[in-house]
């Protein structure tokens, strides 16, 4: 890989990492207990290749309209509404879906911090800007741009790292293009993927193997992650891993939280949307079967045949997506359905045990004496209860991905959860 210390073209400056998330979730409502290590500076090395001048990036999709037709008509489609219907089908959801009325138990786990007062499912990539400007939950500084417009690297070129906490509001108003072919391209549409999201060229490095090119494009966006207390750059976990306990450990080493919860004072990471970490390891993973592979699979239309850039499920195109290797496109659709009838059902059933304890350690905090030992204890058993069935919950494959890890993840939640409430019974 090419040596890749400044991705500005015009000065040399450290790369950093940025926020990537759904909605710019990810908040510090409380400091942190502490400082975290003092790191070493990292040396990237990633192929991101040449970093266009601010005044030669050709952002706007509609640029590419006349030599790529079919692509970008089939990028136009992550509007879900493109067409003027409202998209109503059991393999993409009727949007919006307002999270906190589907699962209302969601607004006693995420007390405290914006989930529990706005959270809907993420609409498609057309509508990535509008949806992070509108919502309700709080912007700590412009880095919430990072996965929104096809316009952040541009940026990032011309503010550097002080870009990570400008004005949200202010910033936002020079800004014009969602997400766009130059976010993962640049300006060369057809030609390989290019990685512009800075945390990911930083988070690669940390990586034993580097993922397919097709992985690469959506990682810039689907991963874990969370803001620096102090710069509000973006760091993505993966010093030890990309495994759920791997990542955990990372924080736990750090001693980050996100938020405390207001009725037990437990110290708690809110996940974000970990789908490149779930799928990475997975039986299509190892195939070396790319998230584009499926996602954005190619596909013939009007006596055509390109590359689909309507970033959906891949059961809406099944036979493409899943053909190659599945003969039975029904029973594939069926099959999916169950695991994620399964998943939801056992997120559900965790999401019910961690409620219980939160209530139960609520009262035991207003109307007992717990001593300190005991107070550490459950804090701890929520923080790994909660954690394991947020990975799982706000993964946007519902398991699929990684079926068994997913189950994995919340058979350990439970496992914990039980444990905390087995204490809390032992008290009265």
């Amino acid at each position: 890989m090419k040596r890749y210390i400044n991705i500005l073209l015009i000065c040399v400056m450290v790369l950093t990492m940025v926020v990537s998330n759904i909605g710019c979730a990810r908040q510090q409502e409380e400091e942190p207990p502490g400082e975290a290590p003092t790191e070493e500076p990292r040396d990237p090395q990633v192929p991101l290749g040449e970093v266009p001048a601010p005044e030669d990036m050709i952002i706007e999709a509609a640029h590419w309209q006349e030599e790529y037709p079919m692509i970008y008509e089939s990028f136009l489609r992550t509007s879900r509404m493109g067409d003027n219907t409202v998209e109503d089908s059991t393999l993409g959801g009727l949007h919006p879906v307002d999270y906190l009325e589907k699962y209302p138990n969601i607004k006693i786990l995420y007390d405290g911090i914006g989930f529990s007062k706005e959270y809907f499912v993420a609409r498609g990539h057309y509508y990535a800007l509008e949806d992070v400007i509108n919502t309700a939950r709080p912007k700590p500084g412009a880095s919430c741009l990072a996965c929104k417009t096809g316009e952040y690297e541009k940026l990032f070129v011309e503010h550097g790292q002080d870009l990570f906490t400008m004005d949200f509001h202010e910033t936002v108003q020079g800004v014009d293009n969602a997400i766009s072919c130059y976010s993962c391209h640049r300006n060369e549409p057809g030609e390989n993927i290019q990685v512009t999201a800075p945390h990911l060229a930083v988070g690669l490095t940390k990586l034993e193997q580097e993922p397919p090119a097709g992985t690469m494009a959506c990682a810039q966006c689907h991963v874990e992650y969370y803001f620096d207390p102090e710069t509000r750059e973006v760091v993505l976990p993966w010093d030890n891993g990309l495994g759920v306990e791997e990542i955990e450990a990372y924080f736990d080493e750090r001693g980050f939280y996100d938020w405390k919860h207001p009725r037990t004072g437990t110290p708690l990471i809110k996940v974000q949307h970990p789908e490149f970490e779930m799928y990475t390891g997975s039986v299509h993973d190892r195939l070396g079967i790319s998230c584009a592979d499926c996602h954005m699979p190619t596909v013939e239309e009007e006596g055509e045949t390109y590359k689909s850039h309507w970033a959906k499920s891949p059961l809406k195109t099944v036979e493409e997506s899943c053909g190659r290797c599945h003969a039975d496109g029904e029973a594939i659709i069926a099959e999916t359905e169950e695991i994620q009838k399964e998943i939801d059902a056992m997120q559900v059933e965790v999401s019910d045990m961690i409620v219980k304890l939160i209530e139960d350690f609520a009262a035991a905090l207003e109307e007992r004496d717990l001593d300190e030992e005991t107070v550490q204890q459950l804090w701890d058993l929520h923080r790994k209860a909660q954690y394991r069935w947020d990975f799982v919950m706000v993964e946007n494959s519902t398991g699929f991905h990684h079926a068994s890890k997913a189950r994995e993840a919340l058979e350990q939640a439970k496992e914990f959860a039980q444990e905390a409430l087995d204490i809390l019974a032992e008290q009265q």
